[in-house]
């Protein structure tokens, strides 16, 4: 197998394509933490009593802190993106410095 050859199965994507993955993984997640904290009421049934409120206030809690995590995940992805776009640039940039400098050592 040469070096220019990708094995099967073995996906190959640009740094664009990669940023744009990201993004739209990213989104997909603040969706979800959007969706999560529609998903609780912010008040237990009126009829509740005994230990239904102290439940309902834990479920909250605990639907709120998978939207808080979904929502930090998506920063993160989003800074992620933000840095292979940023990567690609450089590289893109680097390659455009040495082609013109090997154009004018030629």
């Amino acid at each position: 197998m040469s070096a220019t050859t990708t094995p099967p199965g073995v996906l190959v994507a640009t740094p664009g394509d990669l940023a744009d993955r990201l993004d739209e993984a990213a989104a997909a997640l603040v969706s979800a933490a959007r969706t999560l904290r529609r998903a609780v009421p912010d008040t237990a049934p009126r009829a509740a009593a005994g230990p239904a409120p102290a439940l309902h206030a834990a479920w909250q809690a605990a639907v709120a802190a998978r939207a808080d995590e979904a929502a930090a995940a998506a920063d993160r992805l989003l800074d992620a993106s933000a840095a292979v776009r940023t990567a690609h640039r450089g590289y893109a940039d680097t390659d455009a410095l040495v082609s013109r400098h090997l154009r004018g050592s030629a």
